[in-house]
């Protein structure tokens, strides 16, 4: 082979140099600074957390190929300035003292998806204050929420990460603790009109307080919204600035609102990203005014559920009051759990009575059927197929049960096995003496004496059952923390609540 002269070999190589520099330029025009606008709140007591959020996204510019814009007022937004923004940062800036031009223009924003948005703590501050109305829009836009109470001391809190596969949440510890904030609670739970990534657990609050919302989101999008979006709801201490998983929380939403990634998981579009993926959603109601032993099981209850969820096949949404859930909503629900609870009041009860008569799913726990001659319901005993309570065991303790009828509910379980404690109702007249009720599982003649205290001594004592008239099933257990310790008995609890949602007249989402 004949080799190149080296003047030939210059002359190539200069001629190539132009596209290697072409070629570094695009790379550089690609990459141009994405605008950034940051309503920063100064002064008062979240000036720490504003300072060192400031601190913390200078020296991440170079990282997320950003151009800062920093503004302490939002009245100072000029008309349609927002569109040439890719992100607007409400760094614990409160939702009011807008302008009205400032306000219409951030609407535009976010309902046309012009730009994407994160939001810290003081973003939720929804009420009137300093003399200014709420802004409606904005509730909306946060969950139809408004600002009710918050923990004035600074109080640690163990926060629980819910959706997992968000773009937001990724490489987040499943638990993770937040030092020194205040929580705010709400006039309602926000979950109902957006997606919750992240919950705090108040038990875990580090000083006593009541001030609790029971099924308490911190961390949630509005999928409802073309613009990405994501609120935080701690903001309040600059301790947050040397927390690994907070650190994370915050580069990962900005990784997600600057992207220009359309794939449905970058998107946080699970719904698209499996779309051959079962979709229903279910509605979790409990009372956390209610005994500490039906709490304690509720509270297990309601992370069961959560857990089932894994992988986003369907969706699952908690309310602690169904006054906030007309017909037109429960109608959205293949299935109401309810928790040792039951609809309050004639408007509550008449919608309930209306969602079932229709073909709705009910999956109801323990003292969520209990009734006596004062609950002057007689809907409801027809619904459950039963008599009024009659007695029950005491204390709590476990039981054998036996399988009365082969059902699917039962298909996979023993003939005979052992609950985990709890206290058990007995009902009178029984529900095996309606022809409309299947009798599923009832507790063994081989318990009487049952109880020390509150003794049943004999009876027939069903304890798991469903009305063919129905698309329901009931569960006699839920009392105390045992609730979800045996296998057998999580099994049943499954095996229930796919038999109900299994026969949801829009169809079966386990067959698609």
């Amino acid at each position: 082979m004949k080799r190149l002269s080296s003047p030939l070999l210059l002359a190539i190589l200069m001629c190539l140099l132009p596209a290697f520099c072409w070629s570094e330029d695009a790379t550089t025009d690609a990459t141009k600074p994405h605008k950034v606008l940051v309503l920063a709140e100064r002064g008062g007591l979240h000036e720490g957390f504003t300072a060192a959020g400031l601190q913390w996204l200078e020296r991440q510019k170079e990282q997320f190929g950003m151009e800062l814009t920093v503004l302490s007022s939002a009245k100072d937004i000029k008309k349609g300035e927002l569109s040439a923004y890719k992100l607007v940062l409400q760094l614990n800036h409160p939702p009011y003292a807008w302008s009205d031009a400032a306000q219409q223009d951030f609407q535009r924003y976010i309902d046309e998806g012009q730009g994407n948005y994160i939001g810290f703590h003081h973003a939720t501050l929804l009420g009137e204050f300093d003399g200014y109305q709420m802004w409606g829009w904005f509730a909306e836009f946060m969950g139809g929420i408004r600002y009710r109470n918050y923990i004035a001391e600074k109080c640690n809190a163990a926060v629980v990460a819910e959706d997992v596969r968000h773009p937001v949440m990724l490489g987040v510890p499943s638990t993770f603790v937040i030092s020194d904030d205040e929580w705010y609670t709400y006039d309602r739970n926000p979950r109902p009109g957006v997606h919750v990534l992240a919950r705090v657990d108040e038990d875990s609050y580090s000083i006593p307080t009541d001030i609790k919302m029971g099924d308490h989101p911190v961390v949630w999008v509005n999928p409802h919204k073309k613009a990405r979006n994501v609120y935080f709801q701690f903001g309040h201490s600059e301790s947050l600035f040397r927390n690994p998983a907070f650190i994370r929380l915050f580069e990962n939403a900005l990784r997600w609102t600057l992207s220009d990634e359309t794939s449905p998981e970058q998107r946080g579009d699970y719904a698209a990203s499996y779309a051959s993926a079962p979709r229903f959603r279910a509605l979790l109601h409990y009372d956390p005014h209610a005994e500490e032993a039906h709490v304690e099981f509720d509270k297990q209850a309601i992370n069961f559920f959560r857990k089932l969820t894994y992988g986003e096949g369907w969706t699952l949404d908690v309310t602690t009051s169904l006054a906030d859930y007309p017909l037109d909503k429960l109608k959205d629900y293949s299935i109401i759990i309810s928790l040792n609870a039951q609809p309050g009041g004639k408007e509550q009860r008449e919608a309930f009575e209306k969602y079932m008569e229709s073909g709705g799913g009910w999956m109801g726990f323990h003292a969520s059927a209990y009734n006596d001659r004062n609950t002057n319901w007689p809907w409801f005993n027809r619904f459950l197929g039963c008599g009024s309570f009659y007695c029950n065991n005491w204390p709590p303790q476990p039981a054998l049960v036996i399988l009365d009828r082969e059902h699917p509910v039962t298909v996979s379980l023993p003939q005979t096995f052992v609950v985990p404690a709890s206290e058990f109702y007995q009902w009178q007249p029984s529900p095996r003496l309606n022809p409309d009720v299947e009798v599923l599982l009832s507790i063994s003649e081989k318990m009487y004496p049952f109880g020390l205290k509150d003794v049943v001594r004999w009876g027939d004592f069903p304890v798991v059952w469903t009305n063919k008239n129905y698309r329901m099933i009931y569960l006699n257990m839920g009392h105390g923390d045992e609730g979800f310790i045996d296998a057998t008995q999580n099994l049943l609890f499954v095996n229930a609540f796919r038999w109900i949602v299994s026969r949801d007249p829009k169809g079966n989402p386990f067959e698609k």
